[in-house]
């Protein structure tokens, strides 16, 4: 593959620790995946190179072109991971050292927010705290140091953090399980508490490379210490597109590199190939308001860019200009797909929604609820679950109605009251159906229940799956399920043929459960439903990383972009603004920012980001 003298350099250059600034659309990607193939060619067993990723499908990516580039099976890149997939499958292989049991569960968003619910209940406290509490107590993990975090944040309303983490940290370890941010927390104090397990790694790994180094936590940027030996670490990322602060990423780890590792060198990638230089310039003078980031001068080679600023009275006349303009640039020959609307705040969406229904242009809302939080794939994977796993008290009172079979909440608590200390739901029923203390209805149901959770635990997945449709019913009452909520049966059927699928890939149950609650994390947008060729309605976080040829910015308003909650630090303020700059920089030949002077009814001014493009427009 061919590159340019910058990403060439940083390619073939070793010996100390390594960052790679990269511009919106410079070749990140290309210069990390070079990077290995030049490692290999030197010499270097890729199996001993790890390669983290932020998400499986950069990972998937970046392995297809591994072996595209050097021909090695896709089995000689064993460590291109995530963070996540890489320390799962080291602690997976110690966990007993930390006092589990294998094999180690991973507890998914549901389960973590369920056992949360249940929590908050005992505390006769308010279910509707969940999502904040849920949200704090991951945040509290991913700084490392979740005692001095709930020391800083003490309370959601009458709840006291600490008291709801550690009775819920209790319960994942009595259930032998982890959380997604226990995942990297236990790999921490794994490495950090054993020595020889850390110099084992550090060993093993000749090299370690980062990609999205921007986006890396306090406690990502530990792991990857404890990974590095002698130095050979490179990284590669963009400080301009850090905006994932609300999720725990710290900028530090990025501006602070060079102090950090002190014969650090610094390589700049600035020519842009996706975008007109005409849209280049006007990102470029707009993250210039901000002052905490690297300086680099960012560049095209192409040229003819159309930037175009716009207001309108409404968001109704701002969404039917918005369709007409659509119209006529599908009239000019370019596909609705290569076009996308991008806001800042979900509600947003609605006038575009309706104005394009009116107009009949297709459209896709992307960032929608991931393959792996749709009801019948939970409640399928919610089975294995059980039977791989019957401490998972979660996933067995999900599957114990469902479909129904007269298992009532009252006669749940009547097996959970049949439980003895560390007993689990799941052996509760077993007692009650031992000692026959149940109707002969329900002790049919619930036994025939038990039993196909026996059959499957030693099955294949994809045999697995198959049986819990075949013995349990499901599909009928699916069917019956999807006509009383009004969706479609045909579209869950079709994800049900997807998930057996997936299943006929994997050897044994515990992998493939492995695979899953890994994978669950990713939101692979473009794998929605119904179609190629529509416009795509997306927020701006759900748009990084992807490209698009013509790009409309809509409710550029103050108080909503930026947000007025993001308005009350400085720190949070230039992370708008690099919102706005991975806005700018998706669109490759089209932009279009505009503002409503009155939104929902009430009166809106522009935002200062609309100002600064206008400037920079007028320069």
């Amino acid at each position: 593959m061919n590159l340019s003298a910058a990403q060439k350099e940083a390619v073939e250059f070793n010996g100390s620790p390594t960052l790679v600034v990269s511009g919106a659309g410079s070749g990140k990607t290309t210069v990390l995946t070079n990077k290995i193939v030049n490692l290999v060619h030197n010499g270097c067993n890729p199996a001993r190179i790890l390669a983290i990723t932020f998400t499986n499908k950069a990972a998937e990516e970046m392995k297809t072109r591994l072996v595209e580039m050097t021909g090695l099976p896709i089995t000689r890149f064993p460590w291109v991971r995530t963070y996540h997939s890489a320390c799962f499958r080291i602690l997976r292989k110690h966990c007993t050292l930390l006092g589990y049991k294998n094999p180690l569960q991973i507890y998914d968003t549901y389960q973590q927010k369920k056992i949360i619910k249940e929590i908050l209940l005992e505390m006769n406290s308010d279910k509707k705290y969940v999502p904040a509490v849920s949200s704090h107590i991951s945040r509290a993990k991913n700084t490392g140091d979740p005692v001095k975090y709930f020391d800083r944040n003490p309370r959601v309303s009458l709840i006291r953090l600490i008291d709801v983490y550690q009775m819920y940290e209790t319960y994942l370890f009595s259930s032998n399980a982890v959380d997604f941010d226990n995942i990297l927390v236990k790999t921490r104090d794994l490495l950090t508490e054993h020595r020889d397990i850390r110099e084992d790694y550090q060993s093993r790994f000749q090299y370690v490379l980062c990609d999205e180094f921007q986006d890396t936590n306090p406690l990502q940027a530990v792991l990857t210490d404890l990974f590095v030996r002698n130095g050979n670490l490179f990284c590669v990322g963009d400080d301009w597109q850090s905006i994932y602060r609300f999720r725990g990423s710290s900028l530090d780890n990025f501006l602070s590199f060079p102090e950090k590792y002190r014969d650090a060198r610094i390589f700049r990638l600035e020519q842009n190939y996706r975008s007109a230089d005409e849209i280049v310039q006007i990102a470029n003078e707009l993250i210039g308001h901000n002052t905490y980031k690297m300086d680099k001068k960012c560049f095209s080679e192409k040229h003819g860019g159309v930037v175009e600023l716009h207001n309108f009275s409404s968001e109704r006349q701002e969404a039917e200009w918005v369709g007409r303009k659509l119209r006529v640039l599908g009239s000019m020959g370019i596909p609705y797909e290569k076009m996308a609307v991008l806001y800042r705040t979900k509600f947003c969406s609605l006038s575009f929604e309706e104005a394009f229904r009116r107009l009949g242009i297709p459209y896709q809302m992307m960032g929608s609820k991931g393959f792996f939080e749709r009801k019948e794939i939970l409640d399928i994977n919610s089975y294995i679950k059980s039977a791989v796993f019957p401490k998972d008290n979660v996933s067995f009172e999900r599957v114990v109605n469902t479909p129904k079979r007269g298992i009532g909440d009252k006669t749940v608590r009547k097996i959970g009251d049949a439980r003895t200390e560390n007993m689990s739901l799941q052996d509760a029923a077993r007692k009650v159906l031992a000692e026959r203390l149940m109707s002969k209805k329900l002790h049919s149901s619930l036994s025939h229940l038990i039993q196909i959770l026996d059959d499957i635990k030693n099955r294949s997945p994809k045999d697995a799956v198959n049986e819990i449709l075949a013995r349990s019913g499901y599909l009928s009452y699916l069917e019956k399920y999807s006509k009383s909520s009004g969706t479609d049966y045909i579209s869950r059927k079709e994800n049900i043929d997807e998930l057996i699928w997936l299943a006929s890939r994997k050897a044994s149950l515990i992998e493939y459960l492995e695979e899953v609650d890994l994978v669950s994390e990713d939101r692979n947008e473009e794998d929605e439903e119904g179609g190629n060729d529509k416009v795509k309605l997306s927020t701006i976080h759900a748009s990084k990383g992807l490209e698009y040829f013509v790009v409309f910015i809509v409710g550029c308003e103050e108080d909503l972009f930026p947000h007025w909650r993001s308005k009350k630090s400085d720190a949070e303020l230039q992370e708008e603004r690099r919102l706005m700059y991975v806005a700018v920089t998706r669109a490759e030949q089209y932009l279009f920012v505009s503002y409503a002077r009155f939104r929902r009814g009430e009166s809106a001014r522009k935002s200062r980001f609309w100002g600064e493009v206008q400037v920079a427009l007028e320069r």
